[in-house]
């Protein structure tokens, strides 16, 4: 008599995962790292919306503090960061563009430099600096004293408590800051235009407004939300898998952050080549 295998679910799914599992010891170990941090980013990500969209209540104020906390530490970073950089850059512009002979033009010059160059960047690197590697320590330190763990028996989702009112934190107050730090950088270039140059403020905003487009302004909302979706969710998850103890939350904090870092660079670059191949015209007037 011969016995037939069974071929149910259960034998497709080891089947599977053994597959999976035999793909991934083939990779080199650099890329196994990538692999499993992406997808730990990704489930995290979608535990986060699940929860979100399936009970919308509960963690409004627990966001709301933690926006609070973010304007606490972050505000004078993102403002010298951005202020300065954007003064700096606005004396140098000026300077080259009166050599030229177009240092009416310089309001033209600031709708790319301040809006869709300097805030959105200088804006991530001071919240992943700042507020992505504090949250990614102080979700490590739980992991390492079993706090997490504890949560857990107690019934307690911790995804929803800790980290869901965190990212969205992040989130929404790197859209806030880079908001305020694109207007704190048209002043600071308005100040290098007209006080500490010839240029007055009529000429300086005309030229602005006249070169602004709708497209631009998406595209700085759409850059902004993604990076600190990102910061968000790459802390958080360098957070909760930490390993080796008080040198291992080290370890995550300073990969967390070279991420981080990495991510504002490429989601600058994706986001200002897409917007400009969607929206030609936003070079129109340059």
């Amino acid at each position: 008599m011969t016995h037939q295998v069974a071929t149910g679910p259960s034998h497709h799914r080891s089947r599977s995962g053994s597959l999976a599992g035999g793909v991934m010891t083939r990779l080199p170990p650099l890329l196994q790292r990538v692999a499993v941090d992406v997808g730990q980013s990704g489930q995290l990500l979608g535990q986060l919306t699940t929860t979100a969209v399936r009970q919308p209540r509960g963690y409004w104020g627990s966001t709301r503090d933690e926006m609070y906390a973010m304007l606490r530490f972050c505000w004078l970073p993102c403002s010298l960061a951005v202020g300065g950089f954007t003064f700096l850059i606005a004396n140098y512009a000026y300077d080259l563009l009166s050599l030229l002979g177009g240092h009416n033009r310089i309001g033209t010059y600031f709708v790319m430099a301040s809006l869709r160059e300097i805030s959105p960047f200088c804006t991530g690197m001071a919240v992943a600096g700042v507020m992505g590697t504090a949250m990614t320590a102080d979700l490590g330190a739980r992991r390492i004293r079993e706090e997490l763990d504890a949560l857990k028996v107690l019934g307690v989702d911790a995804t929803r408590t800790l980290v869901l009112p965190r990212v969205l934190a992040i989130t929404i107050m790197t859209v806030a800051f880079t908001i305020i730090g694109s207007l704190l950088g048209i002043i600071m270039a308005m100040i290098s235009a007209t006080v500490l140059g010839t240029t007055s403020t009529g000429g300086y905003f005309g030229s602005f407004l006249s070169s602004l487009t709708a497209p631009e302004l998406v595209g700085v909302l759409i850059k902004s939300t993604l990076t600190g979706l990102f910061i968000g969710i790459v802390c958080a998850q360098k957070g909760l898998t930490v390993r080796g103890g008080s040198e291992g939350v080290g370890r995550a904090v300073n990969e967390a952050v070279v991420l981080c870092f990495a991510a504002v660079w490429v989601i600058n670059f994706v986001v200002n080549a897409t917007m400009l191949g969607l929206n030609p015209d936003m070079l129109a007037n340059r």
